[in-house]
Order: C-alpha cells, then structure tokens, then sequence
C-alpha cells in the first residue's frame, strides 16, 4: 500500500511540473518580440536556428542504440567545432564580470595573493566574496596551460564533456540509457553551455556537480557508503563553487524519499552532510583565520539579497549601495542585507511583483550569452547578437515545450524518477534561489534535468512508432519498471 501511494504521489507531481514548464513557455514566448526588438532580427538567424536544430536531430539515432566509437568520435569533432566557432567569438576581447573576475582571482593564487580580489563597486580588496573551489581549479589548470582562449575553451570543454557523461550515466540508471545518450548530446552543443565554454563561468561545473549528486541518490545498486561518500564530497564542493545550490543535495533525497524510505534516506543524508561539513572545514579555518568569524560559505549573501531586492531591481547583478562603500567586508555585507529587508518589510506586494517577474524572467527568456558578448571590450557587432538570438531563445523554448509534452505522458518508474528530480530543481529555485540575485546563470543547474526530460518523451514517442499496439490491460497488471536490458 504504502508503495502504490507513493507512485500516486509520483504521479501527481507531472500536472504541476508540466504546468510550471508551460507558464515560463508562455512567458518566454511572449517576451520574443521584445528580444527581438532588443538585439535585432536577421534572416541569417533563423538559418542558424536551423542549422543548429538540424544538428540536433542526431539525438534520434542515438536514441535507439548505443553509437559506435567513430560515431562518437565524429559527434565529438562536430562539438568542438561549434564551441570552436562561438570561442571565435571572444578571442580578443575582454570580458566583464564574473568571467573576469574569476580570472582576477586565479591569477591572484598564482602569485600567492590568496583568494582576494579588489571590488571597484564595494571600494575593498575582498577575501570571502567568491567561492573557492572554481578559482583554485582554473589557477591550477592556468599553471600548465595559461589564461588563453584556447586554454578556457579546452577547461570548459573538458568540464562539459565529463557532465555529459554523467547525463549519459543518469538516463542508465533510471532505466532509459537511450534518453541519457541523447540528453547527453544535446547538452554538449547546448547554446548556453557553447556561450560559456570559452569563458572562466562556472556554470559547467556546478552542473557537472548536481548531476553527479542526482545520479548517486538514483543508483540503487550503488554501496551505502559509496553513495554516502559521493553525496557527501560533492555537496561539499558544490557549497564551493556555488553555495545557493548546495541545498540541492539534500532536496534530491527529499523527493525521493517515497521510494528511499525514512530510515534509508536519513541513513544516507546525515553521514552525508557531516562528510560535506568536513570538505567545507578548511574553508571554513581559513575564514575563521582571516576575519576572525565563523563565514560558512561566502561573504556575498548579503549583497546578493540587496541586488536581489531593491526599488531598481530586475534580477540581474547591479552595482551595491555607494553609501555603503569603503566598509569592511563583514559589515558591507551586514548592512547591504539589512537594506534589503527593510526594502521588503516596507514593500511587501513590490517584493512579491518582483519575485514573481525575477522567477518568470530567469526561467523563460534565454539571452544571457548575448549580454555578456554585449559587454565585452570591444563588444561584438550588433548584428552577430541578432544572428545568435533565435538560436539562443529558440532552443530554450523547443526545451520547455519538449518537456512539459514528456511530463504528461503516461508515466512510468524512469519518467517519475526524472519528474522527481526536476520538481527538486524547482524546489531549490523557489526556497533558495529566487530571493536573491537570480539570472538566467542561476537556473543552468537544471538544464541536465529538463534534457533528459525532454529525451524520455522522445524516447517514448520512437518506441510508440516502432512498437505493435499491446492490448490494453488493466492498471493492476501493469509493470512500470523498467526492463533490465534497457540498462545496457
């Protein structure tokens, strides 16, 4: 009994993930023309859209058996051509923000200045204001391979290609390698995935860690310990690349709990967040040792919750209160939270306007790589941005409306598993995202999810085509589990 309520539960979380996938596709679609008016229209882009949509057909093949390896070795050529092509794009150019100041910061531990980096907008060298793990990762790859483009593009690829791995690794486990395969593909010429390759982001590593996590919670044929161990260390090192999302970890065990049980699931989660704990512990002493404070994580939270919530505030990253420059990096953070809050306690109908508008915006409009080649120096042409758009906005519409058709079909053990997984990702944005900054970057985590979604529906419509019609039989007798060749 308890079981078959749990796969009623499973199975009820399809229509409101299915929904939420077709609001942000409505509102996605309705921005169109205001992107459009924007960046600009070119014929050209629709052509590129084409091109792209083209290529990404050869998930179909893949769907149905494994490639050989000179396939593989050939679709691997196609995906470093294309992010070759898109890194053709920055070579020359100086970019801004993050994928700056992650550079600033690796080159400072190259020549032993520590994790620190002067902030401009805050008027201070900052010790604490960015996690470590990213930094470190590109100052050691910067050691033997530079801080050229070529270098970047070779880091991110690398990165990218390992999470399609785990993609691919996923779709196994829950039963659908077909799926995994695709959704692998379709992540390494993923447009937001090509825009960042050739940049310091570290958009492909939080992605890479998040899959690593949903994969361990999903093999059931994986040691205790073992899957203790990986949650552990990779919750751990998430929390140091991007701490907002580090709650994921433990989200996963939570949707999953229907199926873990409370014992198994408090059996795996606790040892794992001491293991977590103990990866953060040296981040935590080098804190302590720097400002004399218990920093768990970043000193960013409460800057981020300023940028967040203020009178001009859109989501996206915006200068901090002058009136606050030159403080100490403590206190800067203290009062720019504290901003923030009486903000919020004063505007409380504003606060939820723009919460809602921040979440609608993030989630359904796709043109972040355009911002940031807008904002390099020099900027790319105008015209290049209006080529790339409908490639960019196009393909993230093609993935919510995939993935909200795959949400409604007649569900089995590896669609609810993938719904569960997704319905964590939305969890994480709506308690721990969306009241902070929060761009199109911050939802990125999820794409892996919305992929492998989007294939299941795939996979299930080529089996439908390829499959006589089963008589009809009746609820009880159906077994929703999945075959164990499908794990080959």
């Amino acid at each position: 009994m308890a079981i078959a309520a749990s796969r009623s539960l499973e199975s009820r979380i399809a229509l409101p993930v299915a929904a939420v996938l077709l609001a942000i596709l409505a509102y996605g679609v309705v921005s169109s023309p205001a992107l459009i008016e924007r960046w600009g229209a070119s014929p050209g882009g629709v052509g590129a859209l084409a091109a792209w949509l083209a290529l990404a057909t050869v998930v179909v093949p893949v769907l149905r058996a494994p490639p050989s390896r000179r396939i593989v070795l050939v679709l691997l050529v196609l995906a470093v051509a294309l992010r070759f092509s898109f890194a053709l794009l920055v070579v020359h150019r100086a970019p801004q923000g993050d994928a700056q100041s992650y550079l600033t910061l690796a080159a400072s531990l190259r020549h032993g200045q520590g994790l620190t980096i002067f902030e401009p907008f805050l008027g201070i060298t900052t010790r604490a204001l960015f996690p470590p793990l990213y930094p470190v990762l590109l100052a050691g790859w910067s050691i033997a391979f530079g801080f050229s483009t070529p270098s970047l593009l070779a880091f991110g690829t690398l990165t990218d290609l390992a999470t399609a791995a785990m993609i691919a690794a996923l779709g196994s486990r829950v039963g659908r390698a077909g799926a995994g395969r695709g959704a692998a593909w379709l992540y390494l010429i993923w447009p937001s995935a090509l825009f960042s390759a050739p940049l310091a982001q570290k958009e492909s590593l939080c992605a890479l860690l998040v899959v690593i996590i949903a994969t361990a919670w999903v093999w059931s044929d994986l040691p205790g310990w073992k899957r203790v161990s990986v949650i552990g260390v990779a919750a751990g090192l998430l929390a140091l690349t991007q701490p907002g999302e580090a709650p994921l970890a433990g989200l996963f065990g939570l949707v999953l709990a229907g199926r873990l049980g409370l014992v198994r699931l408090l059996r795996t989660g606790v040892p794992a967040a001491a293991i977590a704990c103990l990866v953060l512990l040296p981040w935590w002493v080098r804190n302590w040792l720097t400002f004399g404070a218990f920093v768990p994580l970043t000193t960013s939270s409460g800057v981020g919750l300023w940028i967040g919530n203020n009178p001009g505030a859109t989501g996206n990253w915006m200068a901090p209160p002058a009136s606050l420059r030159g403080l100490p990096e403590l206190e800067y953070s203290r009062q720019a939270g504290l901003i923030a809050r009486e903000w919020i306690t004063a505007h409380p109908v504003a606060f939820v306007r723009l919460t809602l508008a921040k979440l609608a915006r993030s989630c359904g409009v796709a043109d972040f790589g355009l911002v940031r080649l807008a904002a390099m120096r020099p900027a790319v042409s105008a015209w290049i941005a209006a080529l790339l758009l409908p490639l960019s906005q196009g393909a993230h519409l093609v993935m919510l409306g995939g993935a909200a058709v795959a949400a409604r079909l007649r569900a089995d053990r590896a669609l609810e598993t993938v719904l569960l997984l997704v319905a964590a990702c939305g969890l994480q944005i709506a308690v721990f995202g969306v009241w902070f900054e929060f761009a199109e970057r911050h939802r990125e985590f999820a794409t892996p999810f919305l992929l492998l979604l989007l294939c299941l529906g795939l996979d299930r419509a080529q089996r439908g085509r390829s499959s006589p019609v089963a008589p009809r039989s009746s609820r009880a007798s159906i077994d929703h589990r999945p075959l164990p060749t499908m794990n080959t």
